[in-house]
């Protein structure tokens, strides 16, 4: 159960958290809150561990002191994973985006609901509308080599706001594409995240985009 003091609009909390890596300690004692609706920018060097303060909030890795709270209740700690991946209402997109290849833009975007059971109408149907929002409808066939860089992002936005988190985290997403791609890309990021309403969380090297996205920036 959360606390009872929790704040309700803080929808991710980091508190005290330490994580290292063989010797290495990436971060130690770091402490952040997120609220609803927010859009942080993670900005440093590399090394500083702003990939892994996505992966603790994700839950792929477990802190090695300190805790992870969602909506008031610890969903990691130094004892491991309390709540596991799937049941914490988030998404990610990696910076590789991670599209699997051998499956079309429909079937990359469909997996997450296919994996919840739904009926073949219920995610057809979400599929779509989101491949609509996302200008990609007329590419649902094609696969992730048939497309170019800025169309294989949208797919890979799509398959991660299609199981409608309540929070998006997001890798460098747009590093690999040139400087107006990039540009428009994140004022439709942006522009989704307004219409949506969901609470992002996104790690950039680039002062611009840090610029464009943030409604708050935190350095690492």
């Amino acid at each position: 159960m959360p606390a009872a003091d929790a704040d309700p609009s803080v929808i991710l909390e980091f508190d005290g958290v330490v994580k290292a890596f063989d010797t290495t300690v990436v971060l130690d004692s770091f402490s952040m809150q997120v609220s609803r609706g927010e859009r942080v920018v993670l900005t440093g060097p590399s090394g500083r561990g702003k990939t892994t303060v996505l992966r603790l909030a994700a839950g792929l890795d477990a802190p090695d002191d300190g805790r992870i709270l969602i909506f008031g209740q610890v969903a990691s700690d130094a004892g491991g994973i309390l709540i596991p991946p799937e049941e914490r209402g988030i998404s990610m997109v990696f910076q590789d985006l991670a599209l699997w290849p051998h499956m079309t833009v429909f079937g990359n975007v469909a997996f997450g609901l296919e994996v919840r059971a739904m009926s073949s109408d219920e995610v057809r149907h979400r599929v779509m509308g989101m491949l609509e929002l996302m200008d990609m409808a007329s590419l649902a066939s094609r696969y992730p080599a048939e497309l170019s860089g800025g169309q294989r992002q949208r797919v890979a936005l799509a398959r991660a706001l299609v199981v409608e988190p309540e929070i998006l985290l997001l890798d460098e997403p747009f590093s690999s594409l040139d400087a107006i791609l990039r540009s428009r890309l994140r004022r439709e990021l942006v522009d989704l995240q307004e219409r949506l309403g969901f609470t992002m969380i996104h790690v950039t090297h680039d002062p611009q985009e840090a610029l464009e996205v943030a409604t708050r920036t935190v350095e690492l």
